[in-house]
């Protein structure tokens, strides 16, 4: 009887020490970010032309909520700002994917790879010999891509198209 009784004070000491190893003490977490906060942050930022702080309260809005199509176009605009071109193409990317059709951010889009090509035919052009075919075609080619870029900077602009040439709202109320 002593043998069972043992036995039995054994299991339950083993399942009270189970039980007790899933509360064990937890490093506190961090607090939530509060996004509606951080989101007014951020635009007042940006209105106040602190871009880089801007982008970076963006960033964190979009690692907690990786859903808001607005916010994605937004840190796009403010990686555009801070010539972060490839930065800018990803996150226009993720406010399309989020909101499919979205229009400000397609035309961002299309103003960003329109400077990237633009830059790409500069480079093409400097970097070729002297009367080579290539380096005077992507010379002709970034003079278009730049009277393309100026017609996009002037239309629809009071103060003459002062570049970046970017739509900064997303029309989202």
């Amino acid at each position: 009887m002593r043998r069972v009784t043992s036995r039995w004070s054994a299991g339950i000491a083993v399942v009270l020490l189970a039980s007790c190893a899933g509360h064990a003490t937890r490093p506190p977490q961090e607090p939530a970010v509060d996004v509606a906060k951080q989101t007014q942050e951020a635009t007042s930022a940006y209105a106040a032309g602190d871009i880089r702080h801007a982008a970076d309260l963006y960033q964190s809005v979009v690692d907690a909520e990786p859903g808001n199509a607005d916010v994605w176009f937004r840190l796009g605009n403010a990686r555009f700002r801070l010539q972060q071109p490839d930065e800018a193409v990803l996150a226009y990317g993720h406010a399309i994917q989020l909101r499919p059709g979205f229009p400000q951010a397609q035309y961002n889009l299309g103003v960003v790879r329109l400077k990237q090509a633009q830059a790409a035919m500069i480079a093409s052009a400097q970097a070729g010999q002297p009367g080579d075919t290539l380096r005077r075609d992507s010379a002709r080619i970034a003079q278009r891509l730049t009277r393309v870029a100026d017609d996009v900077g002037t239309r629809g602009k009071g103060d003459g198209g002062a570049p970046p040439f970017i739509v900064e709202e997303s029309g989202a109320p």
